[in-house]
């Protein structure tokens, strides 16, 4: 399972270095004594923040190398208020640049995804932009965003469009994803119960005027999300409706 997080405040921040470190270590190969039985996350990470300077738009990274090799501690330096964080975990021969993810495709939002969504199950989508795209990658998470961008032209109720594609598509591990832009952030929680349940599911810690989200529970007493549930969060104010999905 992949590894991702998210911070956002109603003021400006910059990522404690402590609780980067956390997560850092949480990518590592030296995981594979608890939780990691195939490999570390090795391949590719990227960011996502809200510049201090400008409110409306989305600053986008990405690194092909593992991010435990890379230059992570930078992420310290960014004053933001919402900053996202993503490293990748494939078989080693999906390496892609292009499949580093936050996934953009040049819509109304990105995405990071936790998880496998056998790529069988998704169904032809009526957009064709949308359906050029679904029928040209093999990465789920493309696909996963393309067919909720493309369900939500129809009906621009995000929780009734998640419920109705989960009775469609099949999970291999989960579809854990945080579906954002610089004006909110939805936090789908929506996965398969096994051994590995640690890093199949999401934490939640709300202080301070902030909130942290998170594949592990790196924030002292995180909760754990409840699985099937969505919460969308204002960026703006930080309000917070959180729904169960009825699948």
């Amino acid at each position: 399972m992949c590894r991702m997080f998210f911070q956002c405040s109603t003021k400006p921040f910059t990522i404690d270095f402590k609780v980067l470190n956390k997560f850092i270590a949480s990518c590592h190969w030296q995981y594979l004594r608890n939780y990691n039985l195939f490999g570390h996350h090795g391949l590719g990470w990227g960011f996502a923040y809200i510049p201090e300077f400008n409110n409306n738009i989305l600053i986008v990274k990405r690194d092909i190398n593992p991010i435990y090799h890379s230059d992570w501690r930078n992420l310290t330096n960014i004053k933001t208020r919402f900053l996202l964080v993503h490293a990748r975990k494939t078989f080693p021969w999906k390496k892609k640049f292009d499949d580093v993810h936050p996934i953009n495709i040049g819509e109304k939002f990105l995405m990071a995804h936790n998880g496998v969504i056998k790529n069988s199950s998704f169904p032809k989508l009526n957009n064709p932009k949308f359906e050029l795209i679904n029928s040209s990658t093999d990465l789920d998470t493309r696909k996963y965003l393309c067919l909720i961008l493309d369900k939500l032209i129809k009906n621009p109720a995000l929780k009734e469009t998640l419920e109705s594609i989960f009775k469609v598509l099949k999970l291999g591990a989960g579809a854990n994803a945080f579906l954002f832009n610089s004006k909110e952030c939805n936090v789908i929680n929506y996965h398969n119960t096994n051994f590995n349940g640690r890093h199949h599911t999401l934490f939640i810690s709300k202080r301070n005027s902030q909130i942290f989200i998170s594949t592990s529970p790196i924030i002292p007493k995180a909760k754990e999300i409840p699985n099937k549930s969505l919460i969308q969060i204002n960026l703006k104010d930080l309000s917070l409706k959180m729904q169960e999905l009825i699948i």
